[in-house]
């Protein structure tokens, strides 16, 4: 009588199984919801972690990392931030879809990689990105449990998330006066003065006499800054819209599952012969 290998069936298919039960293919989509004349948003950081990465607090002084970030653009202290304390997490950095600058300028969207993540280690969600022109005017989530990616029995849910000009954060490291901000054409970055202060949300372009105005100026891209298009503190004004979806699995991982089962039955056979 012949035998199989019934161990090594075994752990295929149940290597196949537990991917399919715990690993979730997710995408991001981001899109600037400026009109024309708008702000634009610096490249975007995406953060899936167990519900602990907590970036900043409100009425509490930013870190240095998040300084970096709202007032430079710069996501490198809060993905290294990111990495040392949700070792298992998952995290990216989403750019603009075209063009020779990253950021997302009026009305661009762009849509991440294919993402994996599961309900233990990476089922809250986190962002963050700079506007720009400003001093240090950023979005994100405070609370790092606010943006939960599966319900309590572990099922998807994903996020559709408004972002709206009322919740733009003023991380109040550097005073809002116009001429220091950068990415706006005649800033003189040796104008930028420090805050000193804590994180708030944002009170909107204030321009200080003699400031160089951020409504008016001109980005470094080329196009000017428009009130209506730019003043994000109007009643409703949209800002952004960040969508987390599930990817469905392609249909060859069902395909290798049923060819699993038939191994399975074909050997079977064999052994009885």
């Amino acid at each position: 009588m012949k035998t199989f290998n019934k161990g090594i069936i075994t752990i295929a298919l149940g290597t196949c199984l537990t991917f399919s039960a715990n690993a979730t293919k997710i995408e991001v989509q981001v899109s600037s919801l400026f009109d024309e004349g708008g702000l634009a948003i610096t490249p975007v950081w995406l953060g899936f972690h167990d519900g602990t990465f907590d970036s900043f607090d409100a009425g509490s002084a930013a870190s240095s990392s998040l300084q970096n970030l709202a007032e430079n653009g710069m996501t490198a202290g809060i993905e290294s931030d990111f990495s040392m304390e949700n070792p298992m997490g998952v995290q990216t950095v989403l750019t603009a879809p075209s063009g020779s600058a990253p950021v997302f300028e009026p009305g661009e969207t762009a849509t991440s990689s294919l993402l994996e993540i599961d309900a233990m280690s990476s089922g809250y969600f986190s962002f963050l990105s700079m506007l720009i022109p400003t001093n240090d005017a950023f979005i994100g989530n405070e609370d790092p449990m606010a943006y939960s990616l599966f319900n309590v029995g572990g099922d998807f849910v994903g996020l559709d998330i408004l972002v709206l000009g009322s919740s733009v954060w003023d991380s109040g490291t550097e005073l809002n006066r116009g001429f220091g901000s950068p990415f706006l054409q005649g800033a003189d970055a040796e104008a930028r003065q420090n805050e000193n202060g804590v994180v708030t949300f944002h009170n909107g372009l204030e321009v200080l006499p003699g400031g160089l105005a951020i409504i008016g100026g001109t980005t470094a891209t080329g196009y000017t800054i428009d009130q209506a298009a730019a003043d994000f503190t109007a009643n409703g004004f949209e800002v952004a819209r960040i969508t987390v979806s599930q990817v469905p699995e392609p249909a060859t991982l069902g395909f290798f599952a049923i060819g699993i089962l038939g191994l399975i039955a074909r050997l079977k056979r064999k052994t009885t012969h």
